[in-house]
């Protein structure tokens, strides 16, 4: 997947290659038209300079050296040909001197080629001291249109845009369909993703809008049904206190006023632990970007929750069947994974106080490790849980009861806000934990399986 920067950096690379490419494409095209052509129809200056010595010489030996260049000049040679003095030359004295001394010189003009040859004072011509001139159009000189630089331009710049678009193009319609799906996102379809195309440069950002609206459909649904449960909640709370309060103030009995006061302060705990439930629940959400990332041994920590739950059960139990059993399986001596050990041993806590309330005394935690993957179960020999009801289990304010399990007598309507699964779901979101629902083999109960990767 494309990151920001390696997008960026494509682009980049992108338009260099397209400029160096189409450079050297329309380069190849152009001396393919007319350098190949125009070089064998003029000469070089290397060329130039050989004819022009042979030509000197063969002049040299002429006695009549006006006829041959008559003749020459009427094959209508490209190459011009003429014997001059040194006052027609034309040449700055220092270029003079150097082609006196040296016997030959080569000068080039924008459009040509001049060879100038000095044949010395005794040739029988009719000045002594003449030169021979050879003049050749230049090798390079094109007789291109005045056009054709501009159209061999346009069509650099063309062939230029047209990468740089192919490239920009899928990058354009996977915007295009962020913005449409971020439009009926901010409408209120909540249900709106995008599907990420095989072959994206936006991919992950595609995958994070993904994510963010599927957070914002949960937050959503969650405020709805938060809404919901919380008035039905405290409904009850409130006639009951309504109810207290108008049995209060009608009592005169000092015995019976302080019984109705009792229940009241009960009445006012429930409503009290319902809100602080509710706000943990809430905080979650705040939290996200905050917690901590310590190291955690979930062996410890399973240790601590089994024996506090232990020693509580069997202080307010009554009798020793009443009693739990809770044992530990594990082979390593410790199981280290990162997170917030607050809400890691919340969500031990909360698994473990679901065993014990739908269990029948006897649970088994299991710990196992597999390469950097560590999979904790825990497991209780209760009635079950139906499959059904597996989808709805993490939901907010979602009780258990006779309905809810499998197999048993009926069983009585289990005390708590609905609240304790919903918390155990999303902190395992919030810590990557991967939560499983089976029927448990060894104890025939409900299994949780958490997978900590």
């Amino acid at each position: 997947m494309l990151t920001l920067r390696t997008l960026t950096l494509s682009l980049l690379l992108t338009i260099v290659v397209a400029s160096v490419g189409s450079g050297l494409l329309l380069d190849k095209l152009y001396s393919e038209l007319y350098s190949s052509e125009q070089t064998n129809k003029n000469l070089t200056q290397a060329q130039l300079e050989a004819i022009g010595s042979q030509l000197s010489k063969i002049l040299r030996k002429l006695e009549n050296k006006e006829e041959f260049i008559k003749a020459w000049q009427e094959e209508n040679s490209p190459i011009f040909l003429e014997v001059i003095n040194r006052d027609d030359i034309g040449i700055p004295e220092k270029l003079l001197q150097e082609l006196e001394t040296t016997g030959n010189i080569t000068l080039s003009s924008a459009t040509s080629l001049s060879y100038y040859s000095f044949l010395k004072e005794g040739d029988n011509y009719p000045d002594a001291g003449s030169y021979l001139v050879i003049r050749s159009p230049l090798a390079t000189n094109h007789n291109q249109p005045k056009w054709l630089p501009a159209l061999f331009t346009i069509i650099f710049y063309t062939l230029l845009m047209l990468i740089v678009f192919a490239w920009l193009f899928p990058l354009i319609r996977r915007l295009q369909t962020m913005q449409l799906s971020a439009k009926k996102l901010g409408e209120g379809d909540l249900s709106a993703r995008i599907t990420p195309s095989v072959v994206s440069h936006i991919k992950d950002i595609e995958l994070e809008f993904n994510r963010m609206a599927q957070r914002i459909e949960e937050l959503v649904s969650d405020i709805s049904l938060l809404s919901s449960a919380i008035s039905h909640e405290m409904r009850a709370p409130l006639a009951k206190l309504q109810f207290g309060l108008d049995a209060l103030r009608e009592e005169e009995d000092e015995e019976t006023r302080r019984v109705y006061q009792d229940r009241l302060d009960k009445v006012i705990a429930d409503m009290t632990n319902l809100i602080e439930t509710l706000l943990r629940y809430a905080r979650l959400d705040k939290n996200i970007a905050q917690l901590p990332k310590d190291e955690v041994d979930l062996l410890e920590l399973c240790a601590r929750l089994s024996a506090a739950v232990t020693q509580a059960k069997n202080i307010a139990s009554n009798s020793a069947a009443a009693s739990i059993d809770i044992s530990i399986n594990a082979k390593n001596p410790f199981y280290i994974v990162k997170g917030d050990v607050f809400y890691l041993n919340l969500l031990l806590e909360n698994l473990l106080a679901n065993a014990v309330k739908y269990g029948r005394g006897k649970i088994l935690i299991s710990l196992d490790q597999h390469d950097n993957k560590i999979l904790l179960t825990i497991e209780d020999n209760g009635s079950g849980i139906k499959e059904d009801f597996k989808q709805n289990i993490f939901k907010p304010f979602i009780r258990g009861d006779e309905t809810k399990y499998e197999g048993g007598a009926p069983r009585v309507s289990q005390k708590g806000y609905g609240l304790g699964m919903a918390l155990v779901k999303r902190i395992a979101d919030l810590h990557n934990v991967d939560i499983e629902i089976t029927a448990s083999a060894a104890l025939g109960g409900a299994k949780f399986s958490l997978l900590f990767t």
